[in-house]
């Protein structure tokens, strides 16, 4: 049982905290869920901002999983490139 109003319910919500599985930055649902709208997706999925992939997403009391990524579904998402030889460089 919760105890308090439903704006403090959504809140929890929409701040729910998740690491993406590609790139392991923190992500939060509200934000994350923004971004994936704001690059023309009206699904319930979520785009990290760093690397810009498309993950399902379970949202629950304790926080969020990012579960599956579908970035493949969405052509108009470009993800960000990684490795190449700077990327290398950079790691040394």
């Amino acid at each position: 049982m919760i105890i308090g109003n439903g704006s403090d319910f959504r809140n929890m919500l929409m701040n729910a905290k998740g690491t993406c599985p590609n790139c392991q930055q923190t992500l939060t649902f509200g934000a994350a869920a923004q971004l994936g709208r704001d690059h023309g997706i009206s699904d319930n999925v979520v785009m990290c901002g760093n690397c810009h992939r498309v993950f399902e997403v379970n949202l629950g009391m304790g926080g969020m999983t990012l579960t599956s990524d579908v970035t493949a579904r969405y052509p108009q998402i470009k993800p960000k490139r990684t490795g190449g030889l700077f990327g290398w460089l950079r790691k040394k």
